[in-house]
């Protein structure tokens, strides 16, 4: 899967702490270098980045597995996939107050191609993407969705928050169980929850379930009102653990699911896909071109746009400028990279 993430998280939006905040609580990153500091250098910082860094890898555990299954896939094909995507953005491209890893518009786009030709080329079509992406970002077409008008950009951020809802959908069936068979072809992958006709749960557990997430996102709004040093989405992940495994389970012997539920997340650190047994990659020659091409094209369109069109909203809500040609490039870099481990 691959992997502009929608959620581009903030760490200095969560935790509002850092060497300069700006009026917006983000840290003015241009500010410390013009005073000669060294980002990375001051115990606040590297407080501020660790907390950050907890948050986001924790928040991004559900959306991963999440996506995964809605592409068809296991759940470790995500978490690959987003720690591939993170790593490799942040060490090549990528800017502050942006994150990457597994996202809902390109996941919905790969059951096509894993049910006619399968995982095999699945690969080869977002290591492709990754070169399209490099070549389009180093002769400046990211600088094209300056031309994309604000409504256009409100409706794609809209949009994209609605594709995550739906596919947090499934953490709310019951897991493990089969389809009922009720999908219908013409139904949008976004949708497909809604339509699947695997059992929602029920009874005592829903309860908990409702209850857990509304705490969650009570956590999240008042979190901030209360202190900023630790950021609302941690808090709202550990208070939610913390009703889980103390009162759900301790109290009321009950449970919900939880994210191994849905599937093994476990595994040894990858190979290449050509040396991996569990994979039988078909030669590179025209015919594999030909049957990947096309999905890898529609995959950077939206990748880039999606890319692009986020780093414009940091911008804004940062007052800061990010480089669109480094960002093109390292998500470009960080999808071959993840296409050829298996991501």
């Amino acid at each position: 899967m691959s992997h502009r993430a929608l959620d581009e998280t903030s760490c200095d939006e969560e935790s509002g702490s850092g060497s300069e905040t700006s009026e917006d609580g983000f840290d003015d990153v241009n500010s410390s270098k013009r005073k000669g500091s060294v980002i990375g250098c001051t115990p606040t910082f590297l407080m501020t980045e660790a907390l950050c860094g907890i948050t986001v890898a924790l928040a991004m555990v559900p959306e991963a597995v999440a996506f995964s299954l809605s592409a068809g896939l296991k759940p470790k094909v995500g978490l690959l996939t987003t720690f591939i995507i993170s790593l490799f953005t942040s060490l090549v491209g990528g800017r502050p107050a942006m994150a990457s890893g597994a996202t809902g518009s390109i996941a919905v786009l790969l059951s096509p191609i894993l049910a006619s030709h399968g995982k095999e080329y699945m690969f080869y079509a977002i290591i492709l993407m990754g070169i399209f992406e490099i070549a389009l970002g180093l002769i400046g077409m990211g600088n094209l969705v300056r031309l994309v008008p604000i409504p256009v950009e409100i409706g794609f951020c809209n949009g994209l928050a609605l594709v995550i809802a739906f596919a947090q959908l499934n953490s709310f069936k019951m897991p493990e169980e089969p389809s009922a068979g009720r999908l219908l072809s013409d139904v949008p992958e976004a949708f497909s929850p809604l339509v699947d006709g695997k059992p929602w749960v029920s009874g005592q557990s829903a309860i908990f379930f409702g209850v857990i997430v509304l705490t969650a996102f009570l956590v999240c709004i008042f979190m901030p009102k209360l202190t900023e040093r630790v950021p609302a989405a941690l808090a709202a992940i550990a208070v939610g653990t913390a009703v889980e495994w103390g009162v759900v389970r301790a109290i009321f012997h009950s449970s919900t699911t939880l994210i191994g539920d849905l599937g093994s997340a476990g595994g040894s650190f990858p190979l290449p896909v050509w040396f991996d047994s569990q994979y039988q990659m078909p030669p590179l020659n025209g015919t594999t071109f030909g049957a990947v091409v096309s999905l890898a094209i529609t995959m950077t369109a939206i990748g880039m746009l999606e890319s692009c069109m986020t780093l414009t909203v940091v911008d804004e809500i940062t007052k800061s400028k990010g480089n669109v040609v480094q960002e093109c490039v390292g998500q470009g870099v960080a999808n071959i990279v993840c296409g050829a481990f298996g991501g």
